[in-house]
């Protein structure tokens, strides 16, 4: 296939080149299918796909008609958010659930506004959702005889085995109050806990616990559509900035055990002993009992709780971790079934999050299950009959993400590595026997793959190319190049990994040394820099290269799975120790006479937006051009949970918000600045970008801004997009 130039429509297209892969893959309780959601034309729109494991057949399990696909302008506001905060882009099927029960080929598919179940032979209506408030986050029971979601901010419940079933609504306190839901997770547990469930279902089926929150002490920040042609339409927004109230999070427990009563009994867990506190995780033990994890305001503080409701006991408490720097959260607490008096729980009390084994009854730790200078990142599973936990982890190297295996009853705890292949490895499920997994493959020199692995012989059983259709036609007609991935040290001696793009050596019309741009995201909780096909398929920095750009990708101080000592360096001073470490990344270029030291530059989102505008205010010297995307320009103008864990309170830490902020150091801009921001962002409100202009005509300094009316945290939208695309490269033609 002739290869073609990368524009900025293939820059907008979603997903890259070798991501258009099926998702939520999953085997079905028999273990006969492999269930997925995948496009049957390359786009974002999926149908519901099974495949015969002995016969090699695909077929549609279920598709959405013509009326019923859900297309993103037709959602609900609620559903609009969830998604933002998600990072979903998928439409049309976006999700389907399989009934836990190993002899019921039971499923719950949403289609649109409306809840379908499959039986394994046909697909029924469950609930009628036209017309109707919409329905939210739906979830069948374990016992696959119920499902519950939320509906006008109340949680209901419906039966599967009935036909007609009438929905039963089990909370009644949040319809009409404005500032009131049952059911939902908060905007702080969506965006920023990794808490998107607001209810969760008991191991028996019994009982539904779920969180009651209570913004009403929250002011109103009202986001204006201006780009509309309704002039009324404004959105509230009760959101929590740093260092100012949070919203109240209650727990209670619906008890279905009566079906007999209009309204069932709700158990209330009193946390009126805990002062500014985050409900951070809620589950079951096998016993019925509730688990309960609560945050102090700090994060310096996790505590687990049991909870008797039945019996009406007191919370007792089971495990508090405690930090000097920040608590990350996790969702590494297991129960076991066949030992309840035993669970797992993960802690980084070494510096690195590892694997433990706790007794309940006497709430002590029986041992370490995993131990060393590297993280435990997931478990995928965890077989019980073989005592054996599944779980994702960066033993070898950071740069790699492998499938590895521990008993966690053996006194050595020998882990053993699964998957062999160089790369990162993502797990879609285990058969119900443990005997396959679904696992994906992807480096830097292989595009993801999709296959079918026998967990005890190491061995490939399939690929499973057609969950991966298109995906080489895409990919072929570029040619991108492949960056190197290295390993720095900052000037303090610190161990920094990177990559490199560079123009093909040797074509004449682009000579060492090179204008350099630096893509940066540069916060917590992401690391950009692995052995990873999406560093391949990066389309940007291939278009930047074509064009006769080095493009430097590097992971600082403060970037995540490198253990909490290099996470935590950041703390009450953000974008300094950031700054300094991508510097030496330049700096390291230039020695080598790659980099142009007068040619340099840097673009990045959100906290790449804040890293961006940081590097020209706070390195002129270095810096020469920067584009800001949605930046947070001042930390006092973000969220309690995410700032105050690195920051402290603008009240604590007052310095510190003052020398992290943009504006603090507007004064030496010298550098071409460019701003794009979208006007109803509800998360990096558009005001960020509003104060630096502020301080920059203040200080009179020329910057470019881009502006796009109706998108959020990222442009979302095709021609916004390609838009976006055609700024950027524009503006870095002309600067640099």
């Amino acid at each position: 296939m002739p290869q073609r130039s990368i524009t900025s429509k293939d820059i907008a297209s979603l997903p890259p080149p070798g991501f258009n892969l099926a998702e939520s893959i999953r085997f079905s309780p028999d273990d006969n299918l492999i269930t997925y959601l995948r496009s049957p034309n390359q786009t974002l729109s999926r149908q519901l796909y099974g495949y015969n494991i002995q016969t090699d057949k695909e077929f549609i399990y279920a598709e959405p008609d013509g009326n019923n696909e859900q297309a993103e302008d037709n959602l609900s506001m609620e559903e609009k958010l969830r998604r933002e905060r998600q990072r979903q882009l998928i439409t049309g099927i976006t999700r389907y659930q399989w009934s836990k029960t190993k002899n019921q080929s039971l499923m719950l598919i949403p289609i649109g506004s409306d809840l379908y179940i499959h039986n394994g032979q046909e697909l029924r209506l469950l609930v009628n959702g036209t017309n109707q408030p919409p329905i939210i986050d739906p979830k069948l029971s374990p016992d696959g005889s119920l499902v519950a979601y939320v509906q006008d901010c109340e949680l209901y419940c419906v039966s599967t085995t009935e036909i007609s079933a009438v929905p039963r609504q089990l909370t009644f306190d949040a319809r009409g109050q404005p500032n009131k839901t049952n059911g939902l997770a908060e905007f702080i547990a969506q965006e920023e806990m990794e808490r998107s469930d607001g209810y969760w279902w008991s191991d028996d089926s019994h009982f539904i616990a779920f969180t009651q929150v209570d913004e009403s002490n929250i002011p109103i920040f009202r986001i204006s559509h201006s780009g509309s042609d309704d002039a009324d339409q404004i959105e509230e927004h009760r959101y929590p900035f740093a260092g100012k109230a949070n919203v109240h999070v209650t727990v209670g427990i619906v008890d279905l055990t009566d079906n007999n009563k209009t309204t069932p009994d709700i158990h209330w867990v009193d946390l009126s002993s805990f002062d500014d506190y985050y409900v951070a995780r809620v589950s079951f033990f096998p016993d019925g009992t509730l688990a309960l994890q609560i945050e102090n305001r700090e994060q310096t503080k996790l505590g687990l709780y049991q909870y008797d409701f039945i019996n009406k006991k007191t919370l007792q408490l089971l495990i508090e971790e405690t930090s000097q720097s920040w608590i990350n959260l996790h969702d590494m607490f297991h129960t076991l079934k066949k030992t309840p008096t035993q669970f797992i729980w993960a802690s980084e009390r070494t510096g690195f999050m590892h694997l433990e084994l706790y007794d309940l009854n006497t709430r002590q730790l029986i041992k370490p299950i995993t131990n060393g200078d590297w993280v435990v990142q997931h478990i995928i599973d965890i077989d019980e009959e073989n005592s054996t936990i599944y779980f994702l982890a960066n033993r070898e190297t950071p740069l790699e993400v492998h499938l590895y295996s521990v008993n966690y009853n053996n006194d050595k705890s020998t882990i053993e590595r699964i998957t062999q292949e160089a790369g990162c490895h993502v797990v879609h499920g285990f058969s119900r026997n443990y005997e396959y997994c679904i696992t994906q493959w992807n480096s830097i020199d292989q595009p993801p793959i999709i296959r079918m692995l026998d967990v005890k012989k190491r061995e490939i059983i399939k690929n499973l190319d057609h969950l991966q259709q298109g995906q080489l036609q895409a990919i072929e007609q570029f040619h991108f190049v492949k960056p190197q991935l290295l390993k720095i040290q900052s000037r303090d001696n610190e161990t920094l990994y990177c990559a490199i793009y560079k123009p093909d050596d040797g074509q004449a019309k682009y000579q060492r040394p090179y204008p350099t741009i630096v893509s940066v995201y540069g916060g917590p909780h992401l690391q950009r820099v692995v052995n990873s096909w999406s560093l391949r398929a990066d389309m940007r920095c291939q278009r930047l290269v074509e064009s006769g750009y080095v493009v430097l990708r590097l992971d600082n101080r403060g970037s995540p799975n490198r253990g909490l000592a290099f996470e935590s360096k950041i703390k009450h001073d953000m974008g300094h120790l950031e700054l300094e470490d991508q510097i030496d990344g330049i700096n390291y270029l230039v020695k080598q006479g790659i980099t142009d030291k007068t040619r340099v530059g840097m673009y990045g989102w959100s906290y790449g937006g804040y890293m961006a505008a940081m590097a020209l205010v706070r390195a002129s010297e270095v810096f020469k051009l920067g584009i800001a995307g949605a930046p947070v320009t001042h930390w006092d103008g973000y969220d309690t949970h995410y700032t105050e864990r690195y920051m402290g309170t603008p009240e604590t830490n007052p310095h510190g918000y003052e020398v992290s902020s943009v504006m603090h150091y507007v004064h030496n801009l010298t550098g071409h600045l460019m701003i794009l921001h979208g006007l109803i962002d509800e998360n990096v409100h558009f005001r960020h970008s509003a104060r630096l202009i502020n301080a920059l005509i203040r200080a009179n300094k020329p910057y470019e801004l881009v502006l796009f009316p109706d998108e959020r945290h990222m442009p979302r939208k095709i021609d916004d997009r390609i838009y976006m695309e055609d700024r950027i490269f524009e503006f870095i033609r002309k600067n640099l």
